[in-house]
């Protein structure tokens, strides 16, 4: 019998195979099951994937090293279901994920975001939830809960916003989601469907230097939208991750940002009293 909702798993992947096996098991052991898994291999070396694995997934070398967003994007665009389910290779999903996403669908969603927990030292806590904080406003200074392993979308607005921003070293996935919401498309959130980040001492986008790349561009992208407050937060976290990164210098800056984010606090503060 043909699937109802065809839902394409895309997971990019960068020299990290036992986390990649580990994610795809965790879709093989999924309760409703996608209408295909692609692997995007843009790591140097060569994916030998286990022998039960075979046929069951489809895997497409690309570009080494050309970054996740790129690897995201060629997945989606090569995809054959209706909807694209993005897992980073070293991110896990409950076996229920797909079941509730395909509920959601089935209720008239186009774009779906998860909660999102942590795994580290074998043990799960929770994380991130977006629910009852996403807007663009919220966007524009902080991430509620976005990543790269809670997205679902229909294949014809992910192509229709752009895909993911492979401009931005980080903040592509919050950036994907600001574009949907600039289009007035409804994102719904599902507060109890569990993505996993693991936490782990393995090569992360999350490194201070990329944070502070992907920072400065997301918010050269954004700076039109950003009233003061969000810029200034925006640039005390660009400036913490340039010191982190080695450039001590930056301590000043950062300094000078977070007087200017303290001033405007108080004057937030005040102005909710006064009210």
């Amino acid at each position: 019998m043909e699937q109802k909702i065809k839902i394409s798993c895309i997971i990019p992947t960068c020299d990290r195979p036992k986390f990649l096996e580990e994610a795809v098991r965790s879709i093989l052991a999924q309760t409703f099951l996608p209408y295909e898994i692609i692997v995007v291999n843009n790591g140097e070396s060569e994916i030998m994937l286990p022998d039960d694995f075979k046929n069951k997934i489809v895997m497409h070398n690309f570009i080494s090293h050309v970054g996740a967003s790129r690897a995201r994007n060629f997945g989606a665009n090569v995809a054959k279901g209706d909807y694209l389910a993005f897992l980073d290779d070293d991110d896990l999903w409950n076996k229920k994920y797909l079941e509730n996403v395909a509920e959601s669908i089935e209720r008239g969603a186009r774009c779906v975001i998860s909660r999102l927990d942590c795994l580290e030292n074998n043990k799960i806590s929770a994380y991130k939830n977006a629910h009852g904080k996403l807007s663009i406003d919220n966007l524009l200074f902080f991430n509620p809960g976005v990543t790269g392993s809670n997205i679902v979308i229909a294949k014809d607005i992910f192509l229709q916003v752009g895909g993911f921003d492979s401009n931005l070293t980080t903040s592509e996935d919050k950036s994907l989601i600001l574009e949907v919401l600039k289009n007035n498309i409804k994102v719904e959130i599902l507060p109890e469907n569990q993505a996993i980040l693991r936490i782990h001492p393995e090569p992360r986008l999350s490194s201070p230097d990329k944070l502070y790349k992907g920072i400065s561009r997301f918010t050269k992208k954004y700076f039109h939208l950003m009233n003061k407050r969000q810029l200034c937060e925006n640039y005390l976290k660009i400036y913490r991750y340039k010191y982190e990164a080695g450039d001590k210098k930056s301590f000043l800056f950062f300094a000078l940002f977070y007087f200017f984010v303290k001033i405007l606090n108080i004057f937030k503060f005040k102005n909710k009293v006064n009210l």
